[in-house]
């Protein structure tokens, strides 16, 4: 049981460290239409309207194409996109 309560623990201070909360990890995503800013090498980077630039590996969409990307405020990682 003391073990358990520790990873908890661990897990929180993880969060707290890194400028996250367990409220945006748990959060509804938001669906955005963006464009893409940059393509190189096959990589699409986009910036939604939170400011921060997200990046989607073998992406088909070419520069200044737009499509709609699934995200969580605040956190760089895109869940999904189309």
């Amino acid at each position: 049981m003391l073990a358990i309560l520790f990873i908890i623990a661990g897990v929180v201070l993880v969060f707290i460290l890194l400028g996250g909360s367990l409220q945006q990890l748990f959060s509804p995503s938001i669906q955005e239409l963006v464009v893409v800013k940059i393509k190189q090498n096959g990589t699409c980077v986009v910036e939604a309207s939170d400011g921060i630039p997200r990046s989607v590996e073998n992406c088909p969409y070419s520069q200044g194409q737009n499509f709609t990307i699934y995200y969580k405020q605040g956190l760089p990682n895109i869940e999904s996109y189309k």
